[in-house]
């Protein structure tokens, strides 16, 4: 305005002055008349040009200083977002040298909002411009776009995440308390836990103690029917606690945390607990039936096998040591076990050498007796184990035979990453298949469905809310809401069939207008946090993305004539109808319009609103949205009939219709594009049908898809949980492989010997022969909690195995020949093996029934294990003394020829 004021006074000044110059000439000139009118005439002209500048400058100046044009809805949001700003502008020293943090601007309250200045020009005649002034400040609330549904009742959810150095349950027990406090504060007011994981884990950790205990019980009473005696029972049941204070003191120093995975670990390491104490109390026991006295025969019967329970222990601990080397979860989620199982036993074996024979010399005073049975055992296993040495060939081969079949057996039911685990939840998606379902839709369905799983036994509390776009890590979900898919959790009591369940609620949705799942199982076995579900197929490449679509076409249907796959998606997702606008850059560049000048024309046309910033109303973050009263949303038709207003080089306005420098196309495009290193690809994906193994599906996928041909150069990689399984597998196997050689090499340091670990390391496929057996009886895939169990059988058969071969080669050393040694060891042994076997056994016995939540995560452990176990027992007290005798016959005889080599040398003196 002041630059057009200032444009009119020179103007002004100019015309004056040429009208004053007129003048002159006409009062000096009066003798060339004629001349000075023509000269009037053209200052006449002159003066009529420079009032049609004067006018068309006075239009320009109002039309600039129009403020239509500066306070837009863009720019009034770029005032507001500027304005409520405060950030640390960085540090001054004071002159004491101390620092001053120099923090500017501050957040708006609502107040200051509305009263916030926009424009001030600076004329006096021209008030300042307010947000009052050029809008209305009012504050609207989305209830009507949101839904949740508590037990009949509408609802707010609320989600709360701990803090990284915070427990889980200690968290859980403060919101608790807190919610507890403002439910007594406020009537009305009522809070229901949708999931609470502090709760489940408490639970969980229960029924893990639970088996522990009922474990620790069972081989206690194992331990008094094989001594029937109290005395020694009482001591050897002394070293389960003090083992697991032991080991939860070392737990605590070491930073292991009481969680599902330590836990059992305990309860599977507690009939091990009792395993070396059993050992030496049944040493020692038997030299006092044998008539020595306490004193010597607990130092004698601890010395005598030291050797052998320390190196069993040893190679059962370090089993889990190149856990060390393995990557990625796995690693994450048994290291805690690993350190659990090796501090309990390690524990375990210092008591047996310590507190057992101290304990066992001052309680065994008085006279022992061994029962008669016991000695008919001896007798009858003598007996039938000399049967099978003299057919040792027939004993290997069907021992081979059985390893073979097993192998097949086990691996008949494919492989799973986790175990189902069941939980006190059962969550539901829901999405709707009504192209014109909406919110009030989406309501009544979860309305109904409430209301029936309500009457269900065992059922809670049912929720239903409006699914996101984001879902956190514990499965509650945050977000934009979608109006047409929502998420509903039913918490069961701890006692309800939750599979039965499930099963029944997927029910009640036959027929309805959506697509649904339903589960139960916890989030560890859900695979879909770890790595992706069922089958996904990554295709890469194209260089169009019309290639990587029709080839996602193809391989879909492909994928979906697989027999098991359901619900095959081309990972195109839904697709939005698009209106594409090809700009003609010369036909643009004529009118002086750029692409990205169309563009941003378009662009503000279409925007009914934008958010500038948010302020504190009532301690609540609210958004400032800002938008014109009279904003009209452009349709279709308005876009394809958009007209541009240009100026031309001379000046004058001219309006461009868009169709005049662009193609405008309807086509469709993709939601999301995903990237995998710089390199663009679309997954197509499909879900394991009920009943079927995804191990085994995919196989079938692989050869279904193996010499498909994709256009555009594509290819396909196979990603989903079959990979993610078998990277886990992989890891393991190096594990149990580094295993092996590391118990190899410690029993090479005990025997000194070569041969003796060799022989006992027949005892690893003899546990695995029974493991395999067990998961095919029980049905049951191989996951990687089952590979644990193998890991285990390792560390744990050989113990049997040791101890056998231990006392043969003392037998030997005295003289006695390798059958006899062998039948004898066998014998002296056999009650201890049978013992350590039994007591293992029985305290897995609870995990392996499953019995309470969060014990059938670590089923497949217990039943690996109480097969393997069972059957490498029995078969050791018949495979090992034949192997033993195979490899030392030949020794035995250059042996005996070399004594009567001396015999005869002797005589012949």
């Amino acid at each position: 305005i002041d630059e057009a004021y200032k444009t009119l006074e020179e103007m002004e000044i100019t015309q004056s002055m040429q009208i004053t110059a007129g003048l002159i000439q006409v009062v000096s000139a009066e003798s060339s008349m004629p001349q000075m009118l023509s000269q009037l005439e053209g200052t006449r002209a002159e003066l009529e040009s420079a009032q049609e500048q004067l006018e068309d400058a006075k239009q320009t100046a109002y039309k600039n200083a129009d403020l239509n044009t500066i306070l837009t809805q863009n720019n009034i949001a770029a005032i507001l977002g500027a304005q409520n700003f405060s950030m640390p502008a960085g540090y001054v020293d004071d002159a004491d040298g101390n620092a001053h943090l120099v923090r500017v601007g501050d957040k708006l309250t609502q107040d200051q909002l509305e009263d916030l200045l926009l424009i001030d020009l600076g004329l006096d005649d021209t008030d300042p411009i307010y947000l009052h002034d050029v809008a209305q400040v009012q504050i609207v609330d989305n209830s009507d776009e949101v839904y949740t549904n508590i037990n009949g009742n509408p609802g707010i959810m609320l989600t709360f995440s701990k803090q990284s150095n915070y427990a889980t349950t200690v968290s859980s027990r403060n919101i608790s308390k807190t919610l507890q406090e403002l439910e007594e504060k406020y009537d009305g007011l009522h809070f229901t836990m949708l999931m609470d994981q502090g709760d489940y884990i408490n639970l969980v950790v229960d029924s893990v103690l639970e088996n522990l205990l009922m474990g620790a019980l069972f081989a206690i009473i194992v331990l008094f029917l094989f001594l029937w005696d109290l005395r020694p029972t009482f001591v050897t049941a002394c070293s389960i606690p003090v083992s697991l204070l032991f080991a939860i003191t070392l737990m605590y120093f070491s930073g292991v945390t009481l969680n599902i995975l330590s836990l059992a670990g305990l309860a599977i390491a507690v009939g091990m607990l009792v395993d070396n104490s059993i050992v030496v109390i049944e040493n020692i026991y038997r030299l006092r039936a044998l008539g020595m006295s306490a004193k010597d025969a607990a130092i004698k019967g601890a010395s005598q096998v030291a050797m052998a329970v320390t190196a069993s222990t040893l190679t059962t601990v370090c089993v889990f040591a190149p856990i060390v080397f393995v990557q990625g979860l796995t690693r994450q989620l048994f290291a805690d076990m690993a350190l659990t199982l090796a501090y309990s036993l390690g524990a375990s074996l210092v008591i047996s050498l310590t507190v057992v024979p101290s304990m066992s010399a001052s309680m065994l005073k008085k006279g022992v007796k061994v029962r008669a049975s016991k000695r008919g055992q001896h007798k009858g296993y003598k007996k039938l184990l000399r049967a099978m040495l003299n057919v040792k060939p027939v004993v290997l081969l069907m021992s081979f035979v059985l390893l073979i079949f097993s192998v097949f057996a086990g691996f008949s039911n494919g492989f799973v990453y986790m175990p189902k685990m069941a939980a006190t939840e059962i969550m539901i998606n829901i999405e709707m298949t009504d192209e014109d379902a909406g919110l009030d839709d989406t309501a009544a369905l979860c309305d109904s469905i409430s209301q029936q799983i309500r009457s269900f036994e065992g059922v809670d509390t049912v929720g239903a809310m409006l699914s996101s776009g984001v879902t956190s890590v514990v499965g509650l979900s945050s977000g934009s809401a979608s109006t047409t898919s929502a998420t509903m959790y039913v918490l069961v009591e701890e006692d309800a069939q939750i599979y039965d369940l499930e099963d029944r609620i997927e029910a009640l949705f036959e027929g309805k207008p959506c697509q649904v799942s339903v589960t139960g199982s916890s989030s560890m076995s859900d695979m879909s946090a770890l790595g992706g579900s069922g089958i996904a197929i990554h295709l890469y490449g194209g260089n169009e993305l019309s290639d990587l679509q029709e080839s996602a076409k193809i391989v879909a249907e492909k994928l979906s004539n697989v027999e098991g796959v359901d619900r095959v998606s081309d990972g195109i997702g839904e697709t939005t109808p698009e209106l594409r606008i090809s700009v003609d850059k010369e036909a643009a560049m004529k009118h002086g319009l750029t692409v990205a000048q169309v563009y941003q024309q378009i662009a503000t046309a279409m925007t009914t609103s934008a958010t500038a910033t948010s302020i504190s109303v009532d301690n609540n973050d609210v958004d400032v949205v800002v938008f014109s009263a009279d904003a009209r949303t452009l349709s279709l038709d308005d876009v394809r009939n958009y007209e541009f207003t240009v100026t031309d080089r001379s000046g004058e306005e001219k309006v461009i219709a868009l169709n005049d420098i662009a193609d405008i196309m309807e086509t469709q495009t993709m939601n999301s594009i995903s990237r995998s290193n710089q390199r663009r690809y679309l997954s197509v994906t499909g879900s394991i049908a009920e009943g079927y193994n995804v191990t085994n599906v995919t196989v079938a996928a692989q050869r279904a898809l193996r010499d498909l041909d994709l256009p555009g150069g594509v290819t396909m990689e196979f990603a989903g949980e079959n990979e993610t399984i078998m990277d886990a597998m992989t890891e393991l196997g190096k594990m149990l492989a580094l295993g092996i050689v590391i118990i190899y090499l410690i029993m090479v340091a005990q025997f000194q010997s070569l041969k003796s670990p060799f022989i006992v390391m027949f005892t690893i496929p003899l546990a695995f022969t029974g493991g395999l057996f067990a998961l095919a009886l029980c049905k049951m895939e191989m996951s990687i909690i089952a590979m644990i169990g193998f890991i285990m059988l390792v560390g744990i058969i050989v113990n049997n195995g040791i101890v056998l071969i231990d006392y043969a080669n003392q037998l030997r050393d005295e003289g006695k020949s390798v059958r006899e040694a062998v039948v004898e060891a066998g014998a002296t042994r056999l009650r201890p093996v049978l013992m350590t076997t039994i007591t293992t056994v029985l305290g897995l016995v609870p995990l392996a029934l499953g019995m309470g939540l969060g014990a059938d995560l670590m089923q497949p452990v217990a039943i690996v294990c109480i097969g393997g176990l069972t059957y490498a027992t029995l078969m050791t007290l018949f495979v090992i003394p034949a192997m033993y005798e195979l490899l030392f016959q030949r020794q035995e005889k250059k042996r005996l020829a070399a004594k009567n080599d001396m015999t005869l040398q002797n005589q012949g003196e």
